[in-house]
């Protein structure tokens, strides 16, 4: 008897199980929340270490001022983008250029006052200024981004006056500026 009523009652569960089944409709799932504080923890540090990479890496989003290409034929290519450098920049550029196996040197210059290059030792005697001082010649005012080819070995000085930039390529190994008067 008993073994009857266990088949009559298992009997009643599926029959209940069906009905309850088919007057629920499909079963409800799980819902899992997409955004946990874990996750958005997460998302916000992502985008503040990108934002602070963004910031630290230098050049990003801004043209270069300067350029050294380095060529097989063992001459250098300096590419000035903008010749009113600031001391840290003009840090770098030295770094650059004796990378590439140029000399230079950076000098402070005062009023009244200019390195003296001999003829003799310019590189294709060729100056450009930001704001050039009284009796310079015109052509040496360049507005466009300005290149020159150097050999391995020669200098680029630059003189920094109170108006501006001077750059000079000298063959070879330059010796110290030498101040003297602007005529």
């Amino acid at each position: 008897m008993n073994a009857m009523f266990e088949d009559r009652l298992l009997d009643e569960l599926k029959r209940e199980v069906v009905l309850r089944a088919a007057t629920a409709g499909p079963a409800a799932t799980a819902h899992r929340r997409v955004v946990t504080p874990r996750r958005a923890a997460l998302a916000l540090a992502a985008c503040g270490a990108a934002a602070a990479l963004a910031v630290a890496l230098p050049g990003s989003g801004t043209a270069p001022a300067y350029a050294v290409d380095t060529h097989p034929d063992g001459t250098v290519t300096l590419t000035l983008e903008d010749i009113t450098l600031s001391g840290p920049q003009q840090r770098d550029l030295v770094r650059e250029l004796t990378k590439a196996g140029v000399h230079a040197q950076v000098n402070e210059v005062p009023t009244g006052k200019r390195c003296a290059t001999p003829v003799s030792e310019l590189a294709g005697n060729q100056i450009i200024r930001a704001d050039p001082g009284p009796g310079a010649p015109k052509d040496t005012q360049k507005s466009e981004p300005w290149h020159h080819t150097l050999r391995r070995g020669d200098t680029v000085r630059i003189e920094n006056t109170p108006h501006g930039a001077a750059y000079t390529f000298l063959k070879g190994k330059a010796s110290p500026c030498e101040l003297e008067p602007i005529d």
